[in-house]
């Protein structure tokens, strides 16, 4: 039997599974990964907003890894919610880990939640601008998070980023526009997705999962893009969970067509 791809998801825990590492995992044993998971903090949160966050105890990320490495060879990984600068700073240690040379990383802005709830400093978005992102393959901000992005460094001015997916460039009444910008500015490509009507809890964590299983996979990142949309599209158009404020996606379910 063939061995499974692993993906390393390194983020915060949602208690309603609507997004964070319960997300990741869902879409990660879709396109047949096994995860590896280390929390960045715990939060107090359902579909109205997010109330609190718990960062994890100093050394606790970085020790985890430790442990992992010793064991499995990782394949790609997942950056999401980084919340203080210690989490920061312990994933820079990780990324930095020879051993992870040459192994794709994707990571996702979080700035702010779907419910508009701030999550993140500028203190600590900067140092995540500076010593983290431009280390990775491929950061997938939302509109509001590539203009914040753009406010704290002169990173894009020095094209110190490799790729770049703005995950609602444009919206009209009936599509979604995703841009993709490589090597920060140089070449630009749209995609579209059609919009729905409901709001959707964890669609930025699932779909930049989506991209990093399709990466590790040696898709392009065009092509992972095309099937990870696809799957988005799926997910939202077969829900069939809803808190008071927000539908949830149906991650898990193989579709046939």
């Amino acid at each position: 039997m063939k061995k499974k791809k692993i993906i390393l998801l390194i983020g915060g825990h949602d208690p309603t599974g609507g997004a964070g590492i319960g997300a990741d995992i869902e879409t990660a044993s879709y396109f047949n990964f096994h995860s590896l998971s280390i929390l960045t903090c715990s939060t107090i949160q359902n579909s109205n907003g997010v109330y609190k966050i718990n960062n994890m105890p100093k050394n606790y990320i970085y020790e985890s890894y430790k442990k992992i490495i010793e064991e499995f060879k990782i394949n790609v990984i997942k950056i999401g919610l980084l919340p203080s600068i210690q989490s920061s700073s312990e994933v820079l240690k990780i990324i930095n880990d020879k051993k992870l040379k040459n192994i794709p990383i994707i990571a996702d802005p979080i700035i702010r939640s779907g419910r508009n709830n701030i999550l993140n400093s500028n203190k600590n978005l900067k140092f995540l601008i500076e010593n983290i992102y431009p280390k990775v393959k491929l950061i997938t901000p939302n509109f509001y998070e590539y203009e914040q992005l753009k406010k704290f460094t002169d990173n894009f001015k020095k094209n110190k980023f490799k790729n770049i997916l703005i995950t609602n460039y444009e919206n009209s009444t009936k599509t979604i526009t995703l841009k993709l910008k490589k090597n920060s500015v140089t070449k630009q490509k749209s995609y579209f997705i059609k919009k729905y009507n409901k709001d959707f809890h964890g669609t930025g964590c699932t779909f930049s999962t989506a991209l990093a299983c399709n990466i590790a996979m040696k898709n392009s990142i065009e092509n992972s893009i095309d099937i990870s949309l696809d799957y988005i599209s799926k997910t939202l158009k077969t829900s069939t969970v809803s808190g008071l404020s927000q539908d949830y996606l149906n991650r898990t379910t193989k579709w046939f067509t």
